[in-house]
C-alpha cells in the first residue's frame, strides 16, 4: 500500500503542468535512454519498446480488473466472461482484439465499483471459497505492480515527449506515447483510490494481498 501511494504521488508530480518535463532528466528504469537527452535524435527504438510496454501493462492490469469482477459473480456471469475473453483471442484484427478487449475491462471495472461503491463487494468478500480469495489477492498483486510500472512508464513518456520537441521531425513518432499517458495515469490513480479500497476490503476478509515491489513478478491469472 505505500508503494502504490508513493506511485501515486509521483505520478501526480508527473502529470502537474508547467514544471513536469523539467522533473523529468532521465527515462526511468524501463528503458535506456537513447544518449544525449533532449538532442533531437531519433526515438524510433525507445517508442516502439515503450508503446510495447504500455501494451503489455494494458493487458496486466486490465486481467487484474477483470479477474476481481469474475470472483464475485455467479456462474451464469462468468461464462459470458470467458467466453467473450475466448472469442478476443481468437481475433486476429488487432485494432479490433484492442477494442473489445477494452470495452470488456470497462464493464468489468465498471461493474466491479458498482460492487464496491454499494457495499456489495464488502458483504461477499468473505463468503468466497478460497480459490476465488486467492485469484483477487493475486489480482491486486498483479495490478500493484502494474502501478508501479506505470510511474516508471509515465516518466519514460514524458522524457520521450520532451526529447521530440527538440525535433519536429519526431512528433508523428510521438501520437502512440501521448496516446497512452492517460491510461497510465489512469492505472495510477485508481491504484490509489479504488483498488487501494478493494486491498483494504481484502485483508479485512484475511486475503493475504503482498505489497508490490520493484522486482515482484505478475501471478498467472488463469480464468
Amino acid at each position: 500500500m505505500k508503494k502504490i501511494a508513493q506511485a501515486v504521488m509521483v505520478a501526480a508530480c508527473l502529470t502537474s503542468a508547467g514544471a513536469a518535463h523539467a522533473q523529468l532528466g532521465g527515462l526511468g528504469g524501463l528503458l535506456s535512454a537513447a544518449k544525449g537527452g533532449g538532442g533531437g535524435g531519433d526515438i524510433s527504438a525507445d517508442v516502439s519498446t515503450f508503446v510495447t510496454q504500455s501494451a503489455a501493462l494494458s493487458q496486466l492490469t486490465g486481467r487484474s480488473v477483470i479477474a476481481i469482477k469474475l470472483a464475485f459473480d455467479n456462474a451464469e456471469q462468468r461464462a459470458l466472461t470467458k467466453a467473450e475473453l475466448d472469442a478476443i483471442e481468437k481475433l486476429t484484427d488487432t485494432k479490433e482484439r484492442d477494442a473489445r478487449r477494452a470495452k470488456l475491462v470497462e464493464s468489468a471495472s465498471a461493474e466491479a465499483k458498482r460492487l464496491y461503491d454499494s457495499g456489495e463487494m464488502k458483504n461477499k468478500m468473505t463468503t468466497l471459497d478460497s480459490a476465488s480469495k486467492k485469484q483477487v489477492g493475486d489480482a491486486l498483486l498483479n495490478y500493484g505492480i502494474g502501478a508501479l510500472q506505470a510511474v516508471a512508464l509515465t516518466r519514460t513518456g514524458q522524457s520521450l515527449i520532451a526529447k521530440a520537441s527538440a525535433n519536429p521531425m519526431t512528433l508523428p513518432q510521438i501520437l502512440p506515447v501521448k496516446d497512452s499517458l492517460p491510461l497510465l495515469g489512469k492505472v495510477v490513480t485508481d491504484s490509489g483510490g479504488f483498488m487501494a479500497g478493494v486491498i483494504k476490503l481484502a485483508q479485512g476478509a484475511k486475503i493475504d494481498v503482498p505489497t508490490p515491489k520493484a522486482d515482484s513478478k505478475a501471478v498467472d491469472l488463469a480464468f
